[in-house]
């Protein structure tokens, strides 16, 4: 606040006031974009459910061979967690792309999420005996407390393409969206971030985002905002709200496409990438603006989701919603009876603990620090306030804390009975953690009076 002069002598202006009026107007406009967004996502979900199955399940039924040759938690590289694919919810959804005999209106088949649940068989075979023998008898069972807006493109894909051609189509999209961020990085003179964010990529493990569609609808939104960050900043940086909307948007997105398996991803690594474009300053402001308006978006999304399902169908979606909860959130729940909070987090930890992954960690330290030593940022870091280095050191723990926090609010039956994905979250406390020990190591040399060579 402060006073300005007038015609009338001393003008009262209270800034305060104004910039809070403004920035609820801005999370308002947000809110009202992002409902409209679910809407137009949720009447493409239900068209979806209008079109003929019988191509999906032709596709399907072909891609039997290769089907058989896995299981519903295939492993391709053992005793290292981050290559297993959860088949089980893949299948899960491939059952609801295929199903063909579930009754009721598309908008009740998008609602409910019927998918193939024939008891003794597992979900891959049970799914794949469906496709193979049309004229037998399937149990059906919902699965609507995701929105499962994947299953859009899992039912287009398959309409066309067997397995094995959508995971071919999704190993190049996946590299091209890559490729295209590296270069999108190295044209915004953020070369050695370069090496942070492909640490952190690797830590995700990008052959696992490739074999599942699950995986990539929440891993490919992370890499289209990256690319809207560093291609689009400009313009977006010049409208009001405009980083705010982006990441409500993916938020969003993410929310109702993606299995919620990993989705926060999509939330912290293209955070941090939005701090580098924007440059270091207000680490700490723009960490929880961030977070704000993408945490608000991804809950506003869902519960979208529980809301329609319970106003116009018969079905109380909230009511099962609160009872799964209940569920999830209960640490002495049948399937891990007494574990503690310690345990749950170092289940998620030891995920890492093996010796490729250690060596990556290693090797990249080594090489950033030497970096810190000969990179020209250097010199800018060089000359970084205390109280500069703080707030960025203040932020980057911040978003390192991010995985921590969703192991200790989501409880066991979430980030300990699904820890071989739920560890993959971690990738966002080693990215954060590569940027302060760079930073870090910057700002001593300088403060030491090291100088770059050359």
């Amino acid at each position: 606040m402060f006073y300005k002069s007038g015609k009338e002598g001393m003008i009262y202006v209270d800034h305060t006031s104004i910039n809070m009026k403004s920035n609820i107007i801005t999370a308002l406009k947000i809110m009202a974009i992002v409902v409209v967004l679910t809407i137009i996502n949720c009447g493409l979900l239900v068209a979806s459910f209008l079109l003929p199955t019988s191509s999906m399940r032709q596709h399907f039924a072909d891609s039997y061979p290769l089907i058989e040759s896995e299981h519903q938690y295939l492993q391709w590289d053992q005793g290292y967690t981050s290559s297993m694919l959860d088949f089980w919810s893949e299948y899960t959804l491939y059952g609801i792309a295929i199903n063909e005999d579930a009754e009721g209106t598309a908008f009740d088949k998008a609602m409910f999420m019927w998918y193939i649940d024939t008891p003794g068989l597992d979900r891959d075979q049970a799914v794949l005996t469906y496709a193979r023998y049309p004229e037998e008898y399937f149990e059906l069972t919902a699965y609507p407390r995701y929105w499962n807006g994947v299953v859009i493109f899992m039912k287009l894909l398959l309409m066309v393409f067997t397995i094995s051609d959508i995971r071919m189509l999704s190993m190049f999209i996946h590299f091209a969206l890559f490729a295209a961020t590296v270069i999108l990085m190295y044209k915004n003179n953020l070369k050695t971030e370069i090496i942070f964010l492909t640490t952190a990529i690797l830590f995700i493990n990008p052959i696992t985002m490739i074999y599942s569609v699950i995986f990539s609808s929440e891993y490919i939104p992370m890499l289209l905002c990256i690319m809207a960050i560093l291609f689009f900043g400009d313009k977006i940086a010049r409208k009001k709200g405009g980083w705010e909307m982006l990441f409500a948007l993916t938020a969003a997105i993410t929310s109702f496409f993606c299995f919620n398996s990993t989705p926060y991803i999509a939330w912290a690594i293209p955070m941090v990438v939005y701090i580098w474009y924007t440059g270091e300053v207000n680490v700490v402001k723009k960490t929880i603006s961030a977070s704000f308006y993408w945490c608000g978006s991804y809950a506003l999304t869902w519960a979208m989701k529980w809301i329609i399902c319970t106003l116009f169908t018969p079905f109380n979606l909230i009511k099962q919603v609160i009872e799964r909860v209940d569920i999830y959130e209960n640490n002495d729940n049948p399937d891990n009876p007494g574990v503690t909070l310690t345990e749950r987090i170092m289940h998620n930890l030891w995920a890492y603990k093996t010796p490729a992954f250690i060596i990556l960690f290693i090797v990249v330290v080594l090489f950033i620090v030497l970096i810190a030593l000969r990179d020209k940022k250097a010199e800018i870091l060089h000359v970084s306030t205390e109280s500069n280095m703080i707030d960025i050191i203040v932020g980057y723990s911040l978003i390192a804390f991010i995985p921590f926090a969703l192991y200790i609010a989501l409880g066991n039956g979430y980030s300990y009975n699904h820890a071989f994905m739920t560890h993959r979250l971690l990738a966002i406390t080693v990215l954060a953690v590569l940027c302060i020990i760079h930073r870090a190591t910057c700002y001593c040399l300088g403060r030491t009076g090291n100088k770059k060579i050359g």
